[in-house]
Protein backbone atom coordinates (compact mmCIF):
# COMPACT_ATOMS: atom_id res chain seq x y z
CA UNK A 1 0.00 0.00 0.00
CA UNK A 2 1.14 3.42 -0.78
CA UNK A 3 1.58 6.41 1.55
CA UNK A 4 0.16 9.17 1.19
CA UNK A 5 2.69 12.70 0.44
CA UNK A 6 0.14 15.39 0.22
CA UNK A 7 -2.98 15.14 2.38
CA UNK A 8 -4.27 18.50 2.12
CA UNK A 9 -3.22 21.70 0.36
CA UNK A 10 -4.54 24.43 -1.98
CA UNK A 11 -1.66 25.90 -4.20
CA UNK A 12 -3.40 29.20 -6.02
CA UNK A 13 -1.31 31.00 -8.87
CA UNK A 14 0.07 33.78 -8.28
CA UNK A 15 -0.07 35.69 -11.82
CA UNK A 16 -2.29 33.59 -14.89
CA UNK A 17 0.48 32.07 -17.20
CA UNK A 18 0.06 29.41 -20.70
CA UNK A 19 2.80 26.86 -19.94
CA UNK A 20 4.08 23.59 -21.45
CA UNK A 21 3.87 21.04 -18.36
CA UNK A 22 6.42 17.91 -18.42
CA UNK A 23 4.29 14.53 -19.30
CA UNK A 24 1.00 16.65 -20.88
CA UNK A 25 1.04 17.00 -24.41
CA UNK A 26 -0.75 20.42 -24.57
CA UNK A 27 0.04 24.31 -23.68
CA UNK A 28 -2.13 25.06 -20.95
CA UNK A 29 -3.72 28.35 -20.16
CA UNK A 30 -4.41 29.22 -16.38
CA UNK A 31 -5.95 32.38 -14.91
CA UNK A 32 -4.60 34.83 -12.55
CA UNK A 33 -5.66 32.86 -8.95
CA UNK A 34 -6.30 29.69 -10.23
CA UNK A 35 -6.59 27.54 -7.21
CA UNK A 36 -4.97 24.08 -7.65
CA UNK A 37 -6.46 21.79 -4.52
CA UNK A 38 -4.33 18.44 -3.65
CA UNK A 39 -5.94 16.28 -1.17
CA UNK A 40 -4.38 12.69 -0.80
CA UNK A 41 -2.29 12.89 -3.81
CA UNK A 42 -5.07 13.76 -6.18
CA UNK A 43 -5.18 17.50 -8.10
CA UNK A 44 -8.52 19.06 -8.07
CA UNK A 45 -9.32 21.90 -10.33
CA UNK A 46 -12.98 23.94 -9.80
CA UNK A 47 -13.60 21.29 -7.48
CA UNK A 48 -13.41 18.41 -9.81
CA UNK A 49 -10.55 15.94 -10.01
CA UNK A 50 -7.89 15.87 -12.77
CA UNK A 51 -7.82 12.90 -15.03
CA UNK A 52 -5.40 9.95 -13.83
CA UNK A 53 -2.97 10.79 -16.46
CA UNK A 54 -2.82 14.74 -15.64
CA UNK A 55 -2.59 13.75 -11.76
CA UNK A 56 1.68 12.92 -11.49
CA UNK A 57 2.70 15.75 -13.87
CA UNK A 58 0.43 18.34 -12.04
CA UNK A 59 1.43 17.65 -8.92
CA UNK A 60 5.34 17.48 -10.26
CA UNK A 61 4.89 20.87 -11.65
CA UNK A 62 3.59 22.61 -8.71
CA UNK A 63 6.05 21.36 -6.24
CA UNK A 64 8.97 22.28 -8.63
CA UNK A 65 7.81 25.77 -9.21
CA UNK A 66 6.20 26.66 -5.51
CA UNK A 67 7.42 30.39 -6.23
CA UNK A 68 4.31 30.45 -9.03
CA UNK A 69 2.10 30.37 -6.41
CA UNK A 70 0.87 30.90 -3.00
CA UNK A 71 -0.27 28.62 -0.57
CA UNK A 72 -3.82 28.93 0.46
CA UNK A 73 -4.76 26.07 2.50
CA UNK A 74 -7.27 26.72 4.94
CA UNK A 75 -8.03 24.75 8.18
CA UNK A 76 -11.24 25.24 9.75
Amino acid sequence: MSRVNIENRVYRLKNGKKTKISGINETLDFKNGQEFHIVADVVYMGGFPLPAGMQKPFIDWILKNKNLFVEDTRHF
